[in-house]
């Protein structure tokens, strides 16, 4: 929509408030279309921030090419989807006073958007432009106090600048940032272990792809109640506590790898050595591996208590038959039998069983329950898309 229909959409949108009496207080003014204004607006926005990560730094530029200037706000709505909580997003702008002021943003959780402008105007005389710097984020929550449902996988932003007031803004622009979660897996898993053996070793790898800097984040091994677990740091191997996972049927311990309030940079790569062992008295069967990322976890009880995502299961023998100590392997197909999906999970299969259901419902679907906790345990982040394969374990004769 060009810059002359968009501004008569807007009046005729403004004039049926007024005929519906919503906005009979305002003066005639406030729906004049003044064309001696001709405002610009360049929005360099990010194109990619994380998903429960930290916020990122953008311009906004305005110009004037008409004859005449008024103080204008900074309008914004962001459309996210239904599926976040009103302390989802945050939007700042860097004040005049050079510091960073919030904007108090208003989420309409019918619509799935955020609504909020600057508490300063802009006023730009023509011939002239001005730069706004501001910081966007998808937090999911606050510190220690992580959203522990809900998601999305994009920000739709909506800039406009409204004279001080007016209801038409002169002009607008629109932008969609993706949402991304970082990137967890475990690589060269073995594909057997042997109970009371030498222990496995493999790597677990963490990445984020975007700008955004993650703070309060775990990277957290769930395993069974037979197993201990080691980290390769520096050049020496360190046990890890084992913590109990609540409400756990197979998966019930976890081991910090990292965390649980470490730091992860933008745009960065990691991978953490990682050994594990089976007590003399595991039973012979298939064992599972499974690996989740956890951003400002909630302190005390429950464990693992946050913004959560996870991979689906690794999948492995444990079994007497074999040398203790195989060559890793780096790809395989999924197992023979079921394991989680982006889409579906059986019943008591995760570390924290009931939120994971909820967490791969549809979008619209993970609103927070008011009033109450959310359900704790592991969720999918709904941008993931499907998981990377699992490890196909041996079948022994």
């Amino acid at each position: 929509m060009n810059r002359t229909m968009y501004r008569r959409a807007l009046r005729a949108s403004a004039v049926a408030l007024v005929m519906s009496g919503a906005a009979l207080a305002l003066a005639p003014s406030a729906l004049a279309i003044d064309d001696t204004r001709q405002m610009t607006l360049s929005v360099d926005a990010p194109t990619e921030i994380g998903f429960a990560g930290g916020p990122v730094e953008f311009t906004e530029t305005f110009g004037n090419t008409g004859t005449t200037f008024v103080p204008e706000y900074l309008h914004f709505a962001a459309e996210t989807g239904s599926g976040v909580s009103a302390d989802s997003m945050t939007l700042d702008y860097l004040a005049a006073n050079g510091k960073w002021e919030p904007l108090d943003l208003t989420y309409n959780a019918n619509y799935g958007e955020f609504y909020g402008r600057t508490t300063e105007t802009f006023s730009v005389a023509p011939g002239t432009t001005q730069t706004v710097h501001l910081r966007i984020g998808m937090p999911m929550g606050t510190p220690h106090h992580g959203d522990t449902n809900g998601g999305t996988d994009h920000i739709t932003l909506n800039s406009s600048l409204i004279p001080e007031g007016e209801l038409i803004a002169d002009v607008d622009d629109t932008h969609t940032i993706k949402v991304t979660p970082p990137a967890h897996s475990f690589v060269e898993v073995p594909l057997y272990a042997s109970p009371g053996g030498a222990p496995i070793e493999f790597g677990a790898k963490l990445t984020n792809t975007t700008k955004s800097k993650y703070t309060n984040l775990s990277y957290v091994l769930f395993t069974d109640k037979y197993t201990s677990v080691q980290v390769l740091k520096g050049d020496k191997w360190t046990t890890v506590p084992a913590v109990t996972n609540p409400d756990a049927d197979y998966f019930a311990q976890g081991f910090y790898l990292a965390g649980p309030n470490s730091t992860v940079a933008p745009d960065s790569s990691s991978t953490t050595r990682v050994r594990v062992a089976w007590r003399a008295d595991a039973p012979v069967a298939r064992a599972r591996l499974e690996g989740c990322v956890i951003v400002n976890e909630r302190p005390g009880t429950p464990a693992f208590d946050g913004t959560t995502f996870c991979d689906d299961s690794t999948w492995l023998n444990v079994t007497n038959a074999l040398d203790p100590t195989p060559t890793p392997t780096a790809t395989a197909s999924a197992p023979a039998t079921p394991t989680a999906t982006a889409t579906t999970t059986p019943p008591g299969t995760g570390p924290r069983r009931a939120a994971r259901r909820d967490r791969r419902r549809q979008l619209g679907d993970h609103r927070r329950p008011r009033g109450r906790r959310a359900p704790a345990g592991r969720r999918r982040h709904p941008g993931l898309g499907p998981a990377a394969s699992s490890q196909q374990p041996l079948t022994l004769p």
